[in-house]
């Protein structure tokens, strides 16, 4: 039957209509325009995700809106407040479509379908709550968004068959839709006394059983096109998306008390082993995060990336980050719980496991592959000329033996092993460093120059210095023999030489109270560009990549970055002479 709202629909609004109570909302399936300027608050649009729910809707016969063109930016259907002062035509689909079903049907099932860019194959789940092992929290002053039977009877088996089809499922892991500016909230008591009539509408049929909502977050590996999307696709047909499954009927009135459920998740925190660090006793830091600066000469990969991990945490985090050499890279990044096993940490199917030398990195599964010139300034623009495809990895992070009773947070050792692609094969062998620096003493997110420079087992320099709020905060080491020797802020100079803006050579000096009395020059052989963006400041423009160096006739293949606020990086390109 036909409903009067779809003629007032934007152009870039498209609504199906489908034959069984399940609606699917894609608010997110837009494009930044290419012209658009970079500024600091830029939010990606969820790719993929406009063809994936209409490829849902049509498998499963299900309603759909779906946002195929329009910036988030621009316009965000995902938050209340700016849907009703600047959509209510959405609301007012949502209304009427909604209302009717549920004059049809006992019960309506409504999915909004997002985008997480992490590139495992994960979704995280937004109902308002959030899952600590077998129960569910509420996440902030989050209201849930459908019935507990609801949730036991066609989100659990969900749950259940994505994992065996070797997808993650989280509940509320990163995205618990708990906001109350969150649309999915709408769904809940939260706006059962609203000044919009229709937010009331939708808010009441939702507390009465008659709606059950969810927000779906996908990984990478789930939306672009490919054999795990095509695994979603099943899972998602056999249970949420198949209406006749159990629990279509209607929660009873106030079945919202999750307090007494109770499924399986990750072992209760009793039960679970002691915790053993991934990293030898004697670098111990809680919480602690780790960091990897390898470029190897002979393939000419680039190996960076790290890990973040919190033994009082429930979620840790990691990344991966190849450089195949110009503007060709490979990149993996996740979010994961902890579990109980001792000496490894495990980011989907990337694991980091404690060795007796050292480390074990190993990766089985499909990473992310780039080749956009600006894939990390126009992210919206790279993100969507990448592709996934296969990789193995296994590596092995060697430390030599320590001079010191304590080693430095900073670490001159050696990276050897295998990384393969359908396409190709390199094998590493290079000398480098790994920091377990914590995240505020590095300042990603502030001005930076770092720079690493591994002449081999018997020499190696890192240093990096941010500009703070305070004043330059600096870390600098010189290793030789083995023997790490702190350097301080005044020991040392760095500076780079630019052209169009971008650093390209640089040059090293050290002060005769340094330990090492040295001075080279250095030039950066790769150039990624970045705009970071900051929660509540101005962006950084940052470049980093492969560096090469050489010192009294010995070469040092390293890892730098360099960081400048945009609106300073900007200035710089328009006047190339500075």
């Amino acid at each position: 039957m036909p409903f009067s709202f779809e003629s007032s629909l934007p152009v870039w609004m498209t609504f199906t209509a489908g034959e069984v109570p399940i609606v699917l909302v894609a608010p997110h399936g837009g494009r930044r325009p290419a012209d658009a300027p970079i500024t600091d608050s830029i939010k990606v649009n969820d790719l993929h995700t406009a063809e994936l729910t209409h490829d849902l809707a049509v498998q499963t016969r299900s309603y759909a809106l779906i946002n195929h063109s329009h910036d988030r930016n621009e316009l965000d259907l995902n938050r209340v407040s700016q849907v009703k002062q600047e959509a209510p035509w959405f609301l007012a689909a949502l209304v009427e479509l909604l209302s009717a079903l549920t004059v049809r049907h006992d019960s309506v099932r409504v999915f909004f379908i997002h985008g997480w860019n992490v590139v495992q194959p994960v979704c995280d789940v937004g109902i308002g709550l959030r899952q600590r092992v077998g129960k569910l929290v509420r996440a902030g002053k989050g209201e849930p968004t459908l019935g507990v039977s609801f949730f036991s009877d066609v989100m659990l088996p969900f749950c259940e068959a994505a994992q065996e089809q070797q997808i993650d499922v989280a509940i509320g892991r990163r995205y618990a839709a708990a906001a109350k500016n969150n649309f999915m909230q709408v769904f809940s008591a939260r706006f059962l006394h609203d000044d919009s009539t229709q937010i009331r509408t939708l808010a009441e049929l939702t507390v009465q059983g008659k709606i059950n909502a969810a927000q779906l977050e996908l990984g990478v590996g789930l939306r672009w096109p490919g054999p795990e999307r095509e695994r979603f696709v099943r899972v998602f047909c056999q249970t949420l998306g198949n209406s006749l499954h159990n629990g279509a009927g209607p929660d009873r009135k106030g079945e919202r008390d999750f307090s007494a459920l109770s499924f399986l998740g990750a072992p209760p925190a009793e039960d679970a082993t002691p915790y053993d660090s991934l990293l030898p006793e004697t670098w111990e830091r809680e919480p602690t995060r780790l960091a990897l600066h390898f470029h190897d000469p002979r393939s000419g990969l680039g190996v960076m990336g790290g890990v973040e991990f919190d033994p009082q945490a429930s979620v840790h985090s990691g990344r991966l980050l190849l450089s195949l050499g110009g503007t060709e890279m490979v990149l993996f990044t996740g979010e994961d719980r902890r579990g109980p096993d001792q000496g490894h940490v495990q980011i989907g199917q990337c694991v980091w496991r404690r060795q007796p030398r050292g480390l074990s990195i190993s990766y089985r599964g499909t990473l992310m592959r780039f080749a956009h010139p600006q894939a990390f300034i126009r992210l919206e623009d790279g993100l969507a000329a990448s592709w996934i495809e296969p990789a193995e990895v296994d590596l092995q992070l060697l430390f030599p033996t320590m001079n010191a009773s304590r080693p430095a947070l900073i670490q001159l050792c050696q990276l050897q092993g295998r990384v393969a692609f359908p396409d190709r094969e390199y094998t590493v062998n290079a000398w480098g460093f790994v920091d377990v620096l914590r995240a505020d003493e590095t300042d990603r997110l502030l001005p930076r120059r770092l720079l690493s420079l591994p002449f081999g087992s018997d020499l190696g320099i890192f240093l990096v210095r941010a500009e703070t709020p305070d004043g330059p905060h600096s870390a600098g080491i010189v290793y030789q023999h083995g023997n790490p020797q702190p350097l301080d802020p005044g020991d040392w100079k760095l500076e780079y030489a630019f052209e169009h803006g971008r650093p390209t050579r640089f040059s090293v000096s050290f002060a005769s109270s340094a330990p090492l009395s040295l001075e080279c020059q250095g030039e950066t052989l790769t150039a990624i560009p970045i705009v970071r963006h900051t929660h509540d400041g101005p962006a950084l423009a940052v470049t980093f990549g492969l560096s090469r160096t050489v010192w009294q006739g010995r070469e040092a293949y390293g890892i730098y970055e360099f960081s400048e606020y945009l609106k300073d990086a900007s200035a710089r390109v328009e006047s190339p002479g500075a």
